[in-house]
């Protein structure tokens, strides 16, 4: 691609998030009309329409999503000038086992992935990555793996290539923002999640609705096998209309590993937590829904030889629905903090990271959704030369 196209690139995500803005703004246009809009122009494929409703009723289901990232540092000294723009799709389906093969309380999935960094060059000074999607151009099977319920739901194995995350250290109220110290603690030694999920085992058990353990074994890239315990409770405060949970997880990493120095060691041992929890509520008139905030706190600690972060803090707030009538719009902001190994190795300057992010996410239908996100990075990767870094990221996501 040359220069020249490149720079003209960087004006799509900004026209498309100001066309929704537009479109948000005008009453007489809500995202119930035109969801109603674009479901009449799929109507116009009954042919492909009903094939998909057949392998539903047999237990066969398909999804598709399209995250599209823009990213732009605000600090003219930190950023190629077009900016970094990058896309990333998802191809997925999942299987029913009772529907498709009378095989009760099974599952299965597979997942695509297609990611490709499509202009631009992408600012790597900090060490908390500020967009979720970032990785090497590549298409690859991300996910892989069977599941089997047991006991009315209150045992369940899974196994096969898992994206890791999707089971431990979660932050489901977390979920829109774009850091990717958001969704879970990067004080965990080679955690098997994007862009490089591995084969794995997992246990879950829950003998009540409000507590649950789980244990998974996952391989890691090259540095030998992580093993996670994770117990979790979950509660409910006013009357069951602010739920709440908590996790605390353990985790092993067993292996030919090495220190920061360099001299080897067999194993090295962290831990990490989570915390949710609903908090106030404002309902709109009529049956228009209602404001929810929800928040959000993270923990997580290594070993200062072994790990390149050592403890990490982050938390934030998330409200749902904060104008009438845009039910799935949200609006949050968060931060996360990173402490830095003091191992002479390590070889950083300073002994935090700072990230303080903030997004609003405008949902046009409800397969199109918009989110501008900022952050601001403070003492990025740890390095004095590393000039504190604002940076502007709007995302397109298309789901079908």
């Amino acid at each position: 691609m040359n220069h020249k196209s490149s720079r003209g690139l960087w004006l799509l995500p900004v026209v498309v998030l100001a066309f929704s803005n537009l479109i948000c703004s005008q009453t007489a246009v809500s995202p119930e009309t035109v969801t109603a809009a674009s479901e009449s122009a799929l109507t116009q494929s009954p042919d492909a329409i009903d094939l998909l409703h057949k392998a539903n009723n047999h237990g066969v289901s398909f999804q598709g999503v399209l995250v599209y990232d823009w990213s732009k540092g605000l600090d003219s000294d930190q950023d190629s000038g077009a900016g970094f723009g990058r896309y990333s799709f998802d191809l997925s389906m999942s299987l029913d086992g009772r529907k498709a093969l009378g095989w009760e309380g099974s599952a299965g999935f597979v997942r695509l992935k297609h990611h490709i960094n499509h202009f631009g060059e992408t600012y790597d000074g900090a060490a908390q990555i500020f967009s979720n999607i970032d990785a090497p151009s590549r298409t690859t099977l991300y996910e892989l793996w069977l599941e089997q319920r047991l006991l009315s739901n209150k045992l369940r194995f899974k196994a096969g290539k898992i994206d890791a995350n999707t089971e431990f250290a979660s932050v489901p109220t977390a979920g829109d923002f774009l850091n990717s110290s958001m969704g879970f603690s990067p004080t965990i030694v080679a955690f098997p999640t994007y862009p490089q999920p591995k084969m794995g085992f997992g246990a879950f058990v829950h003998p009540t609705a409000n507590y649950g353990v789980g244990f998974g074994v996952f391989q890691t890239a090259g540095m030998g096998t992580l093993s996670i315990l994770e117990p979790g409770f979950s509660w409910n405060i006013g009357g069951g209309e602010r739920p709440g949970r908590m996790s605390l997880g353990y985790w092993r990493l067993d292996g030919t590993l090495l220190r920061l120095d360099a001299t080897p060691i067999s194993a090295t041992q962290g831990f990490y937590s989570v915390v949710e929890q609903s908090g106030w509520r404002h309902p709109w008139l009529g049956k228009d829904g209602e404001r929810r905030l929800s928040t959000f706190f993270q923990f997580g600690s290594a070993e200062n030889q072994a790990s390149a972060f050592t403890h990490h803090f982050g938390g934030g707030a998330v409200v749902q629905q904060l104008f009438h009538k845009r039910s799935q719009d949200s609006i949050g902001i968060a931060a996360t903090w990173v402490n830095f190994s003091s191992a002479p190795a390590a070889g950083f300057d300073l002994d935090r990271e700072l990230a303080l992010e903030s997004y609003y996410k405008a949902t046009i239908t409800k397969h199109i959704a918009l989110v501008q996100d900022f952050q601001f990075l403070h003492h990025p990767g740890g390095v004095l030369t590393n000039r504190d870094c604002p940076m502007i990221t709007p995302r397109m996501v298309i789901s079908f």
